[in-house]
């Protein structure tokens, strides 16, 4: 039997009063059967149902108690769900993240194959080395160091670390300390707080002298974005945490050891 077809509401032939939709009809306690009427939309057909008659719609049966506490529990987990999605997204990913970088730490204390490196510089850009510090997993110096660069070190550089030229004037060159760093380096893995500067200083630093590249990036892994983790200075719409400043002021071997 072809359904009887109506326009939308408010246009001309309109459905009659007593014609639902399912949601309608759910309003007033009652589930459809038999669908009298149809609204063709270019989407999709809403069909209508007769809320006066038996066999177009039936009045819904009442759920059993254990059908209504399976209902109120599935509700709550459901919020349990939203509500923890929501914690996850402002703070939650957080606390993961801290335990992450827990864990990492730990698993670092657990080995000796590590060193943790940092340098002093005459600046940001194209800036040689004037300081070098090395430690073992033990805290142990292996290298501590003054280099005397082949440009002047700016005063407002001076000013940040306290290194003047006087101080590097009978230290040694670069190419005189590489041995050394290459030697102390050997087989490492290489913790830096601040990756993404000192091995680009380092390696700048070997092209000027054209010496071999310390080839870091592989086995090297930043302390400051694990420090930054840790701390967990975020929001939930940032995607990076803010950095932390290590204790130990501008020299190389005092920072090193704010590491432990």
């Amino acid at each position: 039997m072809e359904l009887t077809k109506y326009s939308w509401w408010g246009e001309f032939n309109e459905p009659p009063e007593h014609l639902k939709t399912k949601k309608q009809l759910g309003e007033l306690g009652l589930s459809p059967l038999k669908p009298s009427g149809v609204i063709e939309t270019r989407k999709y057909d809403l069909f209508l149902y007769d809320s006066t008659n038996p066999e177009s719609c039936q009045p819904k049966r009442k759920s059993s108690s254990q059908q209504l506490e399976t209902l109120a529990a599935n509700r709550l987990k459901a919020k349990i769900k939203r509500d923890y999605q929501e914690w996850y997204r402002e703070v939650g990913f957080i606390e993961r993240d801290r335990v992450s970088a827990v864990l990492w730490a730990r698993e670092q204390l657990s080995q000796n194959d590590w060193v943790i490196l940092d340098t002093e510089t005459t600046g940001l850009y194209d800036a040689e080395i004037v300081e070098i510090a090395i430690i073992n997993h033990l805290g142990e110096m292996l290298l501590d160091t003054l280099i005397k660069p082949s440009i002047p070190i700016p005063a407002e550089v001076t000013e940040i670390h306290g290194i003047s030229d006087a101080m590097v004037a009978d230290a040694p060159t670069f190419p005189e300390v590489y041995p050394r760093i290459d030697a102390a380096l050997k087989d490492k893995r290489v913790l830096i707080y601040n990756s993404a500067f000192d091995i680009p200083i380092l390696n700048y630093c070997c092209r000027l002298h054209s010496l071999p590249i310390l080839k870091l990036a592989k086995r090297s892994d930043c302390l400051m974005e694990w420090v930054a983790q840790w701390a967990g200075n975020s929001r939930y719409y940032h995607s990076y945490y803010r950095y932390v400043p290590l204790n130990g002021g501008h020299r190389a071997l005092l920072r090193l050891h704010g590491c432990f």
